[in-house]
């Protein structure tokens, strides 16, 4: 209880030292996080009921995937050049919309632009979001704002599952008079998540004043050798995104094919599995401080490929929505690890890129992996892709590792010459 207790303490103190910058970030945060969250839940079972099948969904979860590797590479000079802010502003605005576009029009073509528009969107917030972040904090903090950040997107999207899962039911449950068609149910309720997406602009207008430095100069300085950096961060990303895409976009078939489940039942799945990851994360940089953040986050996946493969086999539901819940705790908690080790090995003039190419392999991996596993899936069933994942994601951990055992922790030294001063990532204002 004491070691809760200090944790706990450990973290109101890091949130008392947050910037306004990240704050306002987490708030955004919270809003198109919620939003994302009722596609999640919902969007697959609109595309089965509106008359499609797994492997059209496939092929839009590729497009999706295919919009966020093609906007990658833009979006880090967007990020170096025009500025981290107005990246995520423009994303927001993109990933509304093609959430919007794609619930109000039921024809392939408008679902594949709605698509590949949120991907776009979603590409610019994605990698503008870790140099936002570590341009907006200090080494002291850094570690538990990096693990409130992918915890408030885990606890925003237990809001739009519930959002998902709730609603439609409450709209069907509506007088005969009054009651849509499932699908229309569906559609409503996915244009409540578009909204939440477009009103996650609103804290980043109020950062309006903020000035950030372009990264071109320091580009032009650096040693040609660091980028070779990169290479082992993009290997691991292209695993790992191969291996997600076969299973990840398919869990709520999973559980509705194999166990007949409602949206209201796989809703609840998904928001208990968050909950557990955004606590499991909050205790991260505890464990990290022990041990570090590369081998805690290496031992936290590696730990959660046994449970990976008990949800290809396993044929009864208690048994499937555990391992669904402790395979989704541990393989997650390590995400905010990886991106503040990473985010603090690198100078400044790589971190955008860096984002940029871990964005483009990782949804490389993901958009050819989704569209195979469609096909897998209706000619061989759920089990072959679960086992898939368990070894690419292994080999994903363990080349990670191997590559940065000898990178010292402690961040480069402007983190800590900014610490040592005082400063808080504010960030200059101008009025």
């Amino acid at each position: 209880m004491s070691s809760l207790a200090a944790s706990w303490r450990e973290y109101r103190d890091a949130v008392g030292s947050f910037s306004r910058p990240a704050r306002l970030f987490l708030l955004h945060i919270v809003l198109g996080w919620a939003g994302y969250g009722v596609n999640t839940v919902l969007f697959n079972l609109y595309l089965v009921e509106g008359g499609y099948q797994e492997g059209f969904v496939g092929g839009v979860i590729s497009i999706n995937a295919l919009g966020l590797a093609l906007a990658a590479l833009p979006a880090g000079w967007l990020a170096e050049r025009w500025g981290r802010r107005r990246c995520l502003l423009l994303g927001a605005l993109l990933y509304g919309a093609g959430h919007a576009s794609r619930a109000l029009v039921l024809s392939p073509g408008a679902i594949y632009a709605g698509s590949m528009l949120s991907g776009v969107g979603q590409a610019l917030t994605a990698i503008a979001a870790a140099p936002f972040l570590t341009e907006h904090s200090t080494a002291r903090e850094r570690t538990h704002l990096f693990s409130a950040f992918f915890a408030t997107e885990l606890l925003a999207g237990v809001l739009g599952a519930q959002i998902g899962g709730w609603l439609p039911g409450a709209l069907q449950g509506l007088p005969p008079e009054m009651r849509p068609s499932r699908l229309l149910a569906y559609r409503w309720t996915l244009m409540v998540g578009a909204l939440l997406d477009f009103a996650s602009v609103l804290p980043i207008l109020r950062l309006r004043g903020l000035e950030e430095a372009p990264l071109a100069k320091e580009r032009a300085r650096l040693d040609p050798r660091e980028q070779w950096r990169l290479l082992p961060i993009a290997v691991n990303a292209f695993l790992m995104g191969s291996g997600a895409g076969l299973v990840i976009p398919f869990m709520n078939l999973y559980f509705k094919s194999r166990f007949d489940c409602s949206s209201a039942q796989i809703g609840m799945f998904f928001s208990v599995a968050q909950i557990l990851t955004a606590a499991a994360m909050m205790l991260g940089p505890v464990v990290a401080r022990r041990f570090g953040k590369l081998r805690t986050a290496t031992g936290s996946q590696i730990l959660s490929l046994p449970f990976l493969v008990t949800l290809g086999a396993e044929r009864r539901l208690e048994t499937a929505v555990g391992a669904f819940w402790i395979r989704a705790t541990l393989m997650q908690a390590a995400t905010p690890l990886i991106g503040a080790f990473v985010m603090e090995s690198l100078p400044p003039a790589l971190r955008a890129r860096s984002a940029s190419f871990t964005n483009l392999v990782w949804n490389m991996g993901w958009a050819v992996s989704a569209t195979l596993s469609g096909v897998l899936i209706v000619r061989f069933g759920y089990a072959v892709p679960f086992y898939v994942t368990a070894a690419l994601y292994f080999s994903a951990a363990l080349w990670l590792y191997r590559s940065f055992r000898h990178v010292h922790e402690q961040g480069r030294e402007t983190a800590l010459s900014e610490e040592a001063k005082g400063l808080r990532g504010e960030g200059p204002m101008t009025e």
